[in-house]
């Protein structure tokens, strides 16, 4: 079963339970939240603040990411065995191209609002649209995403 977190919580560092993002401590386990500042105004650290970056995304996006980074894995698959997809291959190729960058703009708005890390959303989409090099930069966006939010 999937944890599910609201959108003013965050996932605790340490027993990974969704917690108020305003909260001093998790109540679960009492490890100080990474996310609480006594000023109320993000982390405090000088880092990534996450209170400039509200985002109305669905935490859904990184299912685009799955499956766009998967039409590529398929497709080279495909063309490697000599597998003729016909219109079918045009289509999933046309989805590939413009899905999986697409759902990687969207999604880096959540996990910007979301988490410590802030992708630079132009490096990612340009690396998911360029053909070989997306299905490795797909995976690694997926990888990192997981690193930091705990989800997929």
């Amino acid at each position: 079963m999937t944890k599910q977190k609201a959108a003013d919580e965050v996932f605790c560092r340490s027993c990974g339970e969704p917690i108020k993002r305003a909260s001093e401590l998790c109540p679960n386990c009492g490890v100080r939240n990474d996310n609480y500042s006594s000023a109320g105004g993000g982390s405090g650290d000088g880092g990534h603040d996450l209170t400039q970056h509200e985002t109305s995304v669905s935490d859904t996006w990184w299912y685009g990411v799955a499956a766009g980074t998967g039409i590529w894995v398929l497709l080279v698959l495909a063309s490697a065995t000599n597998g003729n997809l016909g219109a079918a291959g045009g289509l999933l190729v046309l989805i590939g191209w413009v899905g999986l960058p697409l759902s990687v703009y969207f999604d880096s708005q959540y996990v910007r609002a979301n988490s410590e890390w802030e992708p630079n959303v132009v490096l990612w989409v340009i690396l998911t649209a360029v053909w070989f090099i997306n299905i490795a930069a797909g995976a690694a966006y997926l990888y990192r995403r997981h690193q930091v939010l705990g989800e997929p």
